[in-house]
């Protein structure tokens, strides 16, 4: 028996092409879906829907559940769900069956996903030239067992000019961030090129569509979006089990901070001002807002972002410095990039404790700045970015713990989670500087 897709959706279907969707349609649908409580299947509270055509039941995996969803539908139990439709042929039968499964065994031939830019992909498998634009992407794709020298063709500049953390990259072709030059990887006929969530606008999806290069865009940094993100590439690599093993590992150190400060009642929470690259901006002075994934990493520990509700569209705020004393914040934090004289996995130690420590007293020298509880209780920090990208983020959300909180994580040092990072996920040993000063 075969069913048709409800008008409705076969209505919307037709209206899209692989590379191109109508985002406020998808954007309201995934709304309701992910407004309905659900529960992943390792046992971490799930409240998103894994964007692979395929997930017929709608929830965060494919499993055998969908397999018996699509046969319900097609037996009339069931109503058609947007994700129903496997092989995104317009009707519900057994090869959407046959496609569940596929990916199931990681057999399947293509695979469709709807990415952190609404847009409907199809991609052929398996995926043998790889352009990583997204650095967060590349590292998940390690964290899963993917070996990046055999898939990658080319990657970020950013990620080259990290030899020692990307030393399976060396030698690859350069695909900047923000100015691709497409003639150059037209050449290299790739089969996947993985953009940042939100891509710089003179990365232009057509110009990719003209020289046959699928895209997709793959959320890294925000923790609501980063469990599909990695489920995906997952899907993608055919290495679904190790992404659920990578969800499960960071999941279980965030959860412990959320165990341990949720009671906390709002008078024992310290306020909290994120200082968005402060080396870069300073004397500007750029807030992260609630849309930031470092908000989520100090909500989460214990804290309260100062900036929370500012300019609530995007993930910084231009904050002036009565604004600041008014606020008296109890911590700051500042935020520097990783590179060899910075911060991160390839800095060098002098250089790196040099450069964060200039960026500390300049912050302690700050008219408004030197006025704060943060100040007068030594209370000002200077982290790498990277504790805020991929998986990364459950060592970044323990130190933001033990800054925040440090009577309440005692017991837990946040290197160590770092090691355990670099060790069991990345396959090489820790090293680095990622913040200044150091806690225990």
């Amino acid at each position: 028996m075969i069913i048709s897709i409800n008008s409705s959706i076969k209505r919307e279907q037709s209206r899209r092409t692989v590379h191109t969707i109508r985002p406020w349609i998808i954007g309201l649908m995934l709304f309701l879906v992910i407004a309905l409580p659900l529960t992943s299947a390792s046992g971490n509270a799930a409240s998103y829907t894994l964007n692979i055509f395929g997930n017929a039941n709608m929830d965060e995996d494919i499993d055998q559940a969908d397999v018996s969803y699509v046969q319900d539908i097609i037996s009339g139990n069931k109503q058609s769900t947007e994700l129903a439709d496997a092989n995104r042929d317009g009707k519900i039968d057994a090869l959407d069956v046959e496609q569940i499964e596929s990916i199931i065994k990681g057999n399947a031939r293509n695979l469709t996903i709807i990415d952190a830019q609404n847009r409907i992909v199809t991609l052929n498998l398996p995926i043998e030239k790889a352009v990583g634009v997204n650095t967060g992407a590349i590292e998940i794709i390690r964290d899963i067992g993917v070996d990046l020298n055999e898939v990658f063709i080319a990657a970020s500049s950013y990620a080259l000019e990290n030899p020692k953390y990307f030393s399976e990259l060396k030698g690859k072709a350069s695909n900047k961030y923000g100015s691709p030059d497409y003639e150059a990887l037209a050449k290299l006929k790739p089969d996947l090129v993985i953009l940042y969530k939100k891509p710089y606008k003179e990365e232009a999806f057509d110009k990719y569509d003209a020289i046959g290069a699928p895209v997709i865009c793959i959320d890294c940094f925000n923790q609501e979006g980063l469990d599909g993100s990695v489920k995906i590439l997952g899907a993608i690599f055919n290495k679904r089990e190790k992404a659920n093993e990578l969800i499960d590992w960071y999941h279980g150190y965030i959860d412990m901070v959320k165990e341990r400060t949720k009671g906390l009642d709002d008078s024992k929470k310290p306020k909290t001002l994120f200082y968005f690259s402060p080396d870069f901006y300073y004397p500007v002075i750029k807030a992260n807002t609630g849309q930031s994934g470092n908000s989520v990493m100090v909500t989460e520990a214990g804290g309260i972002n100062l900036a929370e509700n500012l300019n609530a569209t995007v993930d910084t705020a231009e904050v002036d410095r009565e604004w600041i004393l008014t606020q008296n914040p109890d911590v700051i934090i500042g935020s520097v990039n990783a590179a060899t004289s910075k911060s991160g996995y390839s800095a060098d130690e002098t250089k790196a404790f040099g450069y964060m420590h200039m960026v500390l007293d300049k912050l302690l020298v700050d008219q408004a700045i030197k006025e704060t509880n943060a100040a007068t209780h030594k209370k000002i920090y200077i982290v790498c970015t990277d504790l805020n990208r991929g998986p990364m983020q459950a060592a970044g959300t323990v130190y933001m713990a033990k800054i925040l909180h440090p009577e309440l994580f005692k017991d837990i040092n946040p290197e160590d989670v770092l090691k355990e990072y670099f060790d069991r996920w990345q396959g090489i040993p820790y090293q680095g500087i990622y913040i200044y000063p150091q806690v225990d």
